[in-house]
């Protein structure tokens, strides 16, 4: 009688099988459903989705306590930058200019920078301590008499005294009649409510361009950047660039680790560019430079502009 010695291949073709059947149980047959997760376990499209209702949501309530307290959720180490990223991904790949802003200002606002100048205006208000009333009739005061006068009586007649003659005294004279003047109303007339005008930001004007010469690039890139008076960079700030009837908007402040105020855009060699700071801002005409290395070769350069208020 012959014994049958079998390998060690039934026991892995049992685990593979076991493998795959459980596989098919776990996708297929009941596979998992979750609800009420923690938002760090969303898919990133999802997560983007949810960062991009948080800025929305800010925009409209300016409620930053709210949005750091959403944002939290996420779980991520820099919220700030990966808001800056995702707006500018958000501009690369076409999604809506409302969304990308929306998460360009929350991420300034979480770095603590001042807010964007170029949707943002300034209004002249009244001090708090000088009230003005709102209605323009005349408020009327009416002064009252004081009580000594009240006990006076308007006609007053003096009797004279006569001696044993029966003629008056010098000294007792009849006084003549005497009549108070009544005391006059005092009015005053209100100064007119002062109407709030807002006023529109100053435009941004050129302070440097200078020539880029950096082969370490490989690219032309224009650098820009953005400050207030002070010198300190204002992140969200709307950069428009024109070329053969084209233009594409991009922001300052999606790249923190250069500076708030900073920007860049890449060129293509051949081609004019016509570049200006939001609306009604210097627009200042560009094109691809060639700079020289110490060895005599050639390779494109890029711009660096500085624009500020005036």
């Amino acid at each position: 009688m012959t014994r049958e010695t079998r390998g060690p291949w039934y026991l892995l073709t049992g685990v593979i099988l076991g493998f795959i059947v459980g596989l098919l149980f776990a996708w297929v047959v009941s596979p998992a459903e979750y609800t009420n997760t923690h938002p760090d376990a969303l898919r990133a499209d999802y997560k983007d989705a949810y960062r991009a209702a948080i800025a929305s949501a800010y925009l409209a309530t300016e409620d930053l306590t709210r949005a750091k307290a959403r944002l939290a959720l996420l779980n991520e180490g820099d919220p700030a930058g990966v808001l800056a990223a995702q707006s500018q991904r958000y501009l690369a790949e076409g999604f809506s200019y409302q969304a990308a802003l929306a998460l360009a200002q929350l991420s300034a606002a979480l770095g603590e920078v001042p807010a964007p100048a170029s949707f943002t205006a300034t209004a002249s208000l009244l001090p708090s301590d000088t009230p003005i009333p709102e209605d323009t009739a005349t408020a009327t005061q009416e002064v009252e008499p004081t009580p000594s006068e009240t006990e006076q009586t308007p006609n007053e007649t003096i009797t004279p005294e006569e001696d044993e003659e029966g003629q008056p005294t010098d000294a007792s004279v009849a006084s003549p009649t005497s009549t108070l003047t009544p005391t006059p109303f005092l009015t005053f007339t209100p100064l007119p409510t002062r109407t709030l005008t807002p006023t529109l930001a100053p435009p941004f004007v050129l302070q440097e361009q200078a020539l880029v010469c950096e082969p370490e690039l490989g690219v032309a890139v224009i650098q820009i950047i953005v400050q207030n008076a002070a010198g300190e960079g204002i992140p969200g700030v709307e950069i428009i660039i024109h070329w053969d009837n084209q233009e594409e908007h991009f922001f300052t402040g999606l790249k923190p680790e250069m500076g708030w105020g900073y920007a860049d855009y890449t060129m293509t060699t051949g081609i004019s560019y016509t570049l200006h700071i939001g609306e009604g801002g210097e627009a200042v005409d560009l094109f691809v430079p060639e700079c020289t290395d110490d060895q005599g070769e050639r390779y494109w350069g890029g711009w660096r502009l500085v624009f500020a208020h005036p």
